[in-house]
């Protein structure tokens, strides 16, 4: 499958932040903290033109983790009819990529239970319980260090 990962702007994340994330929210809602931040990255997945996957990176320390830099990921998803084709992969490489660029030491993640093996499979950790956030269900704060 042909794919190209670009940077994009947080605005252009956000009707796909409602489509696969969070559909009970409207787009209005989902401007997360950090999207503004002027080192963020927001990164769009294009099958042709056509947005397929986003990834949100920007500084944010993660709590209780002794990081000297540490970036959180937000807004992660792809579309389902082209899920396991690499995209989701090539989103982090790239975000991870530029995070290290930065000086980064850690990205983080609040990842939904759901897609704990496909963040496993990256090399991301568990960092304490799962926990429910309401309306999306079960997560795990997931921690991958940046070596």
């Amino acid at each position: 499958m042909n794919y190209h990962i670009r940077p994009i702007s947080a605005a252009e994340t956000r009707p796909l932040r409602q489509q696969i994330l969070r559909p009970h929210q409207t787009i209005a809602e989902l401007v997360y903290p950090g999207d503004d931040h002027p080192l963020a990255l927001h990164l769009g997945a294009f099958i042709t033109e056509t947005l397929t996957g986003i990834a949100s990176f920007a500084p944010e320390a993660c709590p209780d983790v002794p990081a000297q830099a540490a970036w959180r990921l937000r807004g992660m998803g792809v579309l389902p009819t082209v899920q396991q084709k690499g995209i989701g992969t090539a989103l982090l490489d790239a975000g991870i990529h530029y995070v290290k660029q930065q000086r980064g030491d850690l990205v983080w993640c609040h990842g939904r239970s759901s897609a704990l093996p496909f963040y496993r499979r990256y090399g991301f950790v568990t960092h304490g319980d799962e926990f429910v956030v309401p309306h999306t269900g079960p997560h795990y704060v997931l921690l991958y260090w940046i070596r």
